[in-house]
């Protein structure tokens, strides 16, 4: 059966996945690299043109101001919130290749570059997608990445909580009796937590309560690893190097790696070499040290998770002891604190707080599963797009498909009497649905009224987060009540807003699809979409493995013969081997650029750097336990030679 070309994406903070539909089981797409997931980072080639992934993540040292990481938390927020009904606010923006852009064109190189992988792994173009965010994402955040996707010329069909898509590959086609069973979805990503408590039947995944914190995640962790070295290398050596971008980026990566070592491992040591031409530094550290450097950290996603299951109980009855398990998501649910803090804190076993399936996959599987219920465009739809199950010819394709039932994660609301916020749609409520409201009245004389709408907790409007604002005119200045209002809030499946104003004294209506000023209008994602493709250039679509390729005109050129060498230069030792293919990606750019570089130096750094080339070669062919060690030596060595 041929692959159904509706993707499901997990767009993440730190790393992104893609999936498909086959017609029997859902695949994570691997890179070209060959990793089922993708660094959520953007760069630039030495060309100019915008890079995705792998390659973007190897300019974190060498180019920190064009490397971008972590947009996703930038997405749909303020630089300057706005103070009042006059003030719009100013948008965040990236800077990034000498201009501004939005957060959204960020994250709309990264949905272009998996949108291209999932093309070149079926050999046809692809239009159309699910996209995951994090449950507890607010309305502007959500429509952030509804432009991101725009821009990248995908039709949404839905954007689907992270918690939920999980809950999807852990549960739907599991269940093998008629009970309803109550799951906790703990989300610890990269840069955001989401908590949500689901409730599962046949065929069925309905959310009752949510939680979580758009920024908390594993990024954190590194900086927190990061600061203590920082802090540590100013105790011992005397020196300061918290200022400088490119030193922090390059703890950071090797607080990553140690991080992830100490899931496994009880201490680990920090290696960092030639911090600058006199510094040095090997710093042990151990399980514990880390875990008390993020216990505040760890508390705050037991906080969210409490919440959640307050919002469970009060919108649903559901008790905390009719939690059966705790379903773990996210890369950074493997540290090891993890799942012993829950068990104690929810007093559960530890064998079901659940890792089975792979947390950094789970949940692009389940938005994949779910995009097989979503018919297939002939091409980008310039828009919003009708969303319809698959029918037809398709129908085989959403056989046993699966029923969501999601709910809000803030609550709606508007202005009034100056201050208050008003709720229209509470937290937890059903999502798509509606909610009306109709005890306004006007405040005064003016014909011109803005209905300021607010996401959030706080009784007072400005405390929480302006979303937008729906003008009306009025036919004539009447005297303070004089005209009655009802307000009605509609939200769709995506979790975005539409809103309706109704005058009761003459049925006039208005209405408006909630679009605040942090979003992007459709102008400028025209505009961007233009932008984006001339600066990361489409790929060709390439055949699937096995089919025949294209033959090129005129046959392959050929290779030019001696080429004249610079004066001076010393030519590379014939006996000197290139780098081999199995290099790890982290160190290809590095381990290529030292073997040019070889022949450039005097004898004595020449021999310094073959030196430490010679071994990182050796120890790759021999598939050694000192690869990244050596690996990290060569970086240094070429740094300080280069």
């Amino acid at each position: 059966m041929p692959f159904h070309k509706v993707i499901g994406i997990d767009l993440g903070t730190t790393y992104s996945a893609v999936s498909i539909w086959d017609g029997k089981d859902t695949h994570i797409i691997e890179s070209a690299f060959g990793t089922k997931t993708v660094p959520s980072v953007v760069g630039l080639d030495p060309e100019g043109q915008v890079i995705v992934g792998a390659p973007a993540q190897n300019n974190l040292v060498s180019d920190p101001e064009n490397t971008i990481i972590e947009v996703k938390r930038e997405m749909g927020v303020y630089s300057r919130e706005p103070s009042g009904p006059g003030d719009p606010g100013e948008p965040k923006r990236v800077p990034f290749r000498g201009r501004d852009y939005l957060p959204q064109e960020i994250s709309a190189f990264i949905l272009m570059e998996l949108k291209r992988q999932a093309e070149n792994f079926v050999g046809e173009p692809i239009h159309d997608a699910v996209i995951t965010v994090p449950a507890y994402f607010k309305e502007p955040q959500r429509g952030a990445t509804h432009d991101a996707a725009r821009m990248a010329r995908l039709n949404v069909h839905q954007l689907l909580n992270e918690p939920t898509a999980a809950a999807v590959s852990f549960g739907t086609d599991k269940i093998e009796d008629e009970r309803t069973h109550t799951y906790a979805v703990y989300d610890l990503g990269g840069g955001t937590f989401d908590v949500s408590i689901i409730q599962i039947s046949p065929g069925n995944v309905s959310v009752v309560g949510t939680g979580g914190n758009s920024r908390l995640g594993g990024g954190d962790f590194d900086d927190r690893i990061t600061g203590w070295v920082l802090n540590e290398i100013r105790e011992k050596h005397g020196a300061d190097l918290s200022q400088d971008p490119a030193i922090w980026q390059r703890i950071k990566r090797e607080a990553e790696m140690r991080k992830r070592e100490l899931s496994v491992a009880t201490a680990a040591t920090l290696n960092l070499p030639y911090l600058t031409p006199t510094l040095s530094v090997n710093l042990p550290l151990t399980r514990a040290v880390f875990e008390a450097l993020i216990k505040d950290l760890l508390d705050q996603s037991l906080e969210c998770l409490d919440q959640a299951i307050a919002s469970a109980n009060e919108s649903n009855g559901v008790e905390p002891d009719e939690i059966e398990q705790v379903l773990l998501v996210g890369g950074s649910t493997r540290i090891a604190r993890i799942r012993p803090m829950l068990a104690e804190h929810l007093g559960l076993d530890l064998k079901d707080i659940r890792s089975d399936i792979s947390p950094d996959e789970v949940v692009a599987k389940g938005a994949g599963m779910i995009a097989r219920q979503f018919p297939e465009s002939d091409g980008y739809a310039g828009g919003d797009i009708v969303i319809t199950p698959a029918d037809g010819v398709q129908s085989a394709a959403v056989e046993g498909a699966i029923l969501l039932q999601d709910v809000t994660s803030h609550t709606l609301g508007i202005l009034a009497n100056r201050a208050d916020f008003v709720p229209i749609l509470p937290k937890d409520s059903r999502i798509p649905g509606g909610q009306t409201r109709g005890d306004f009245t006007n405040g005064g004389n003016s014909t011109h009224i803005d209905v300021m709408i607010f996401q959030g907790e706080d009784p007072v409007a400005f405390e929480n987060d302006l979303i937008g604002k729906l003008p009306i005119v009025l036919p004539e200045p009447k005297e303070k009540g004089f005209y009655r209002f009802e307000v009605t809030f509609d939200i769709d499946t995506n979790g975005l807003l539409g809103v309706g104003v109704k005058c009761l004294n003459d049925n006039q209506i208005w209405q408006t699809r909630v679009q605040c000023d942090v979003r992007a209008t459709a102008e400028q994602i025209e505009r961007s979409a233009e932008l984006l493709n001339e600066v990361m250039p489409p790929r060709p679509v390439e055949p699937p493995p096995g089919l025949p390729m294209t033959p090129v005109v005129g046959g392959l050129p050929k290779p030019p013969g001696s080429l004249p060498k610079p004066p001076g230069a010393v030519p590379v030792a014939p006996a000197l081997p290139p780098p081999p293919a199995a290099v790890p990606d982290e160190f290809k750019s590095f381990a290529r650029r030292s073997f040019k570089l070889i022949g450039q130096l005097e004898p004595a750094d020449r021999a310094t750097l073959t030196a430490a080339y010679v071994k990182f070669v050796a120890a790759v062919e021999a598939g050694g336990d000192d690869v990244e060690d050596l690996g990290d030596e060569l970086v240094d060595v070429f740094h300080k030679l280069r």
